[in-house]
């Protein structure tokens, strides 16, 4: 049998082995350290920024709170005020309106209407200023309205486009008028029925 010999003298490897062990660790702890502090300081930088912004949303919120609180008793105003509005004129205006119409002499157009409380304006269409008296007169007739006031009287543009009338078309159109009327209602003649007491 050959006997086994090993001139060399023995190199023990755990030095460098543990040496490179602490160099890897130091490394890593390096590369941790440097990536959270580059976090921190990202993320405070980002912090930093959204501050302003964060407090102008706020302030954005208030406003618009107020805003929509504002909103909401305007709202409650206007419906309160519907509301009392609405009781205080407990009169049936069907009556009204129908009066206003049947009263109208041919070829004359109600255009148009408001009621307020106690009165009511009509605006009339009517060919010749004889129909606006006409008109006028049995208004005053009438069990429904305790007053009438005459308001403006404006004459329709025959030619609004400002073009050239041959002499048929100029005397065969006539001019209208335009009225507006102030009907003060007979709140007790209507609540009573009307034309039935």
């Amino acid at each position: 049998m050959i006997p086994d010999i090993n001139l060399m003298p023995k190199i023990e490897k755990g030095e460098t082995s543990l040496n490179f062990a602490f160099y890897l660790v130091g490394i890593v702890s390096l590369v941790t350290l440097g990536l959270l502090s580059w976090t921190f300081f990202s993320a405070k930088s980002e912090i930093a920024s959204a501050t302003p912004e964060r407090d102008s949303l706020i302030l954005t919120r208030d406003e618009l709170s107020a805003e929509v609180t504002s909103f909401e008793t305007m709202n409650q105003g206007s419906l309160e005020e519907s509301v009392a509005f609405v009781e205080r004129v407990s009169y049936p205006v069907t009556p009204v309106i129908l009066e206003t119409r049947n009263l109208l002499p041919s070829d004359t157009y109600l255009r148009d209407y408001v009621f307020s409380e106690t009165d009511l304006q009509v605006t009339v269409d009517f060919e010749t200023l004889n129909a606006i008296s006409s008109y006028v007169s049995k208004l005053e007739k009438s069990p429904y309205f305790d007053d009438i006031q005459l308001g403006a009287i404006e004459n329709f543009d025959l030619n609004p486009s400002n073009d050239e009338l041959d002499a048929e078309r100029q005397f065969s159109e006539v001019p209208r008028y335009s009225v507006e009327i102030m009907l003060l209602i007979n709140q007790l003649h209507v609540a009573a029925g009307g034309g039935e007491s």
